[in-house]
């Protein structure tokens, strides 16, 4: 959704960070990898390893900052579950980013209202009652 925003390296090191968060629990459900394999053709290859610091040091930019982590924790809630080794994950990569912890609070909140908003969708696509 945000992914415009990036730049050339951000894009890149926004990969690197995703498939950090996808692994952080130690599980890649099926709908990770089916997002990770579209991250990678929308963005192209990851930073291979680099820490969090180092990734996140390439963002520029606010905005590039913003969506980038609001990207990240939506992958957070691919599998249906944010798992705390994720949201752990995403706190350390938003402080890298230099966000303060309300700001990370009303990233997240927001986040929760668009993934409800998608399975709502997701309803009117099924003809069910999300």
């Amino acid at each position: 959704m945000f992914l415009e925003n990036l730049i050339g390296p951000e894009k890149s090191a926004f990969l690197g960070l995703a498939q950090k968060v996808v692994h952080a629990d130690g599980l890649l459900a099926p709908r990770e990898a089916q997002l990770l394999t579209s991250l990678g053709a929308a963005v192209g290859e990851a930073v291979a390893g680099g820490t969090v610091e180092g990734l996140a040091a390439v963002f520029q930019t606010r905005q590039s900052k913003v969506s980038a982590l609001l990207e990240l924790m939506g992958l957070g809630f691919a599998d249906g579950a944010y798992h705390p080794a994720e949201s752990k994950l995403i706190e350390e990569i938003a402080k890298a980013l230099g966000f303060t912890e309300d700001e990370l609070i009303g990233m997240e909140n927001w986040v929760v209202r668009q993934v409800a908003l998608i399975e709502e969708a997701a309803g009117f696509w099924t003809g069910e009652d999300a």
